[in-house]
């Protein structure tokens, strides 16, 4: 049982006329928890951030990401590469902000709100992660089926047998199914990083909600 459990039970105990006291206490104790778990969401967010650039400047350095760079006439997955940042950057300075609100001492009403703004905050982020993954995955598989000279013979000798539209249909359902595949993955993960901090957050809000009443 933690803190504030043992406090909730102490607040039931207690006579009316020290209830008050009690209740500024578990006050305290909430505002503490969500301070707390918003600053986990925006370390998260840091430690991704840095992340990402340790792995793109590993990738550089692998042969076969570097010839799928050489073929990507248009350069879009470094265009891409630059939106992730900008995505990332974007909501560190949100998480930052969110942080910033929640630690400041301020009425249920308004410690509240800024809980279901970090939460919708945290949802949001996941979403557009999500949808960024599913169409980076797409312009990938577009650019390697257009520009990838191996990938090219291959169609052309299907092509040349007269097989080229199972190519595609057998194409495109790998690719379908490969891009379910790897946007789960990525739903998982997010899932397993922010979904405890997010339900810890909830409940926290859900108690705060008891303590408005």
């Amino acid at each position: 049982m933690d803190e504030l459990e043992i406090l909730k039970k102490d607040w039931k105990k207690k006579e009316n006329s020290f209830n008050q006291i009690t209740e500024k206490e578990i006050y305290g104790m909430l505002h503490k928890r969500s301070s707390s778990i918003v600053k986990w969401i925006f370390i998260i967010s840091v430690c991704e951030f840095l992340l990402w650039i340790a792995a793109s400047l590993l990738m550089r350095n692998n042969e076969k990401v570097n010839k799928f760079y050489d073929y990507d006439k248009f350069h879009v997955m470094t265009i891409l590469e630059f939106i992730n940042y900008g995505i990332l950057i974007y909501f560190i300075i949100k998480f930052y902000k969110n942080y910033r609100k929640i630690n400041t001492i301020q009425p249920i009403k308004s410690l509240i709100k800024n809980v279901l703004d970090t939460r919708k905050t945290v949802q949001t982020y996941i979403k557009i992660i999500i949808l960024y993954t599913i169409i980076t995955t797409i312009i990938m598989f577009f650019v390697q089926f257009n520009f990838d000279p191996e990938i090219l013979k291959i169609y052309h000798e299907v092509e040349r047998k007269g097989n080229e539209t199972m190519f595609i249909i057998l194409s495109l359902i790998l690719t379908l199914i490969f891009i379910g595949i790897f946007a789960l993955f990525i739903w998982l993960f997010y899932k397993l990083i922010y979904g405890i901090l997010l339900k810890r957050l909830y409940n926290n809000y859900e108690e705060l909600k008891k303590l408005e009443v």
